[in-house]
């Protein structure tokens, strides 16, 4: 390339990198850009001097102002004036004449890049706000499932979890299902000498501290204003055990914002061994007249529904 042309090149590279680092937000530098741009602008000028003119390099060499080092900048106004403005050789000349033409070519093809590029975006964008929506629906539905098998209070399992969770259980051959009906003894004259917002306070320690005592495969459910039904799925009949723990468990005082508050409860089992039909219904029935039984004989205990005598109960 004769000097006369290299110049003009570097002075032209060196205004258009000098320009685009002026820009807003631009981290590159001239001495970055610039001897690329050089590369770019001679590799244009031949081009504009070969025989047939091949678009396709010419729209190459445009292509590769939107890659390194321009990845970052914004240029295409800049591109545009600097190339377009450009004059190379004498007028008339070879060079001069399809030098407009090559310059638009690489400045569409430029432009094109960065086209698809911000449509790419776009969609990108796009796919993470469905994403994201998609997320918040799915979190929402899942929120709303839990609202519906869970009390406000507690977030224990509820009446209709529960039951869904018995047959469940029941549909096992090789397991038996028990039931634990659980009363606090004298949870009334708490909410009548304290207040209900103090007696909410006590059920939700007492429901923690079920959750801590039973085995994690326990239902644990707030089935009314005091009570309480657990259901497990032993192979055997341990349900005792358990209530042995339980009782155990709730008689020390809660430690609420008034104080202490002394607690206790009282128990009632059912189990229906493995293979034997069960029924919600009835299951609840035994437990409830079991857990009638351990109150009658001075709560903080708990009765088995399948001893022979009802009427003994156990203290825990």
């Amino acid at each position: 390339m004769s000097t006369n042309i290299e110049d003009p090149v570097a002075v032209m590279a060196k205004e258009w990198a000098g320009a685009v680092c002026t820009e807003p937000g631009s981290a590159a530098t001239a001495a970055t850009l610039g001897p690329v741009l050089i590369q770019i602008i001679d590799g244009l000028l031949a081009l504009a001097e070969s025989e047939p003119f091949p678009i396709r390099h010419a729209r190459a060499l445009g292509a590769r102002l939107a890659e390194e080092p321009f990845d970052r900048t914004r240029m295409l106004a800049q591109a545009t004036r600097s190339l377009l403005g450009f004059r190379p050789g004498t007028p008339g000349s070879l060079v001069a004449t399809r030098w407009p033409f090559v310059a638009s070519q690489a400045i569409d093809s430029y432009a094109k890049v960065l086209e698809v590029r911000a449509l790419a975006k776009q969609e990108e964008n796009l796919k993470a706000k469905v994403s994201l929506r998609v997320q918040e629906i799915a979190a929402l539905q899942h929120r709303l499932r839990h609202e519906a098998t869970h009390d406000a209070l507690t977030d224990l399992a509820n009446r209709t979890l529960l039951q869904d969770r018995v047959r469940l259980m029941a549909s096992d051959p090789s397991r038996g299902v028990g039931l634990l009906l659980i009363d606090l003894d004298r949870f009334k004259q708490i909410n009548d000498g304290y207040g209900h917002a103090i007696g909410d306070e006590v059920l939700v320690d007492l429901a923690n501290r079920l959750r801590e005592v039973c085995p994690p495969e326990t239902v644990i459910c707030r089935y009314g204003g005091d009570e309480f039904v657990l259901a497990v799925n032993p192979k055997r009949n341990t349900l005792g055990d358990l209530a042995h723990a339980i009782v155990a468990a709730l008689r020390d005082p809660v430690w609420s914002s008034a104080g202490p508050v002394p607690v206790s409860a009282s128990i009632g089992t059912a189990y229906c061994p493995p293979g034997a039909r069960c029924d919600f219904s009835d299951l609840l029935r035994r437990a409830d007249r079991a857990m009638y039984s351990a109150k009658t004989a001075g709560g903080k205990r708990f009765a088995l529904a399948d001893d022979p005598d009802i009427d003994t109960a156990v203290a825990g």
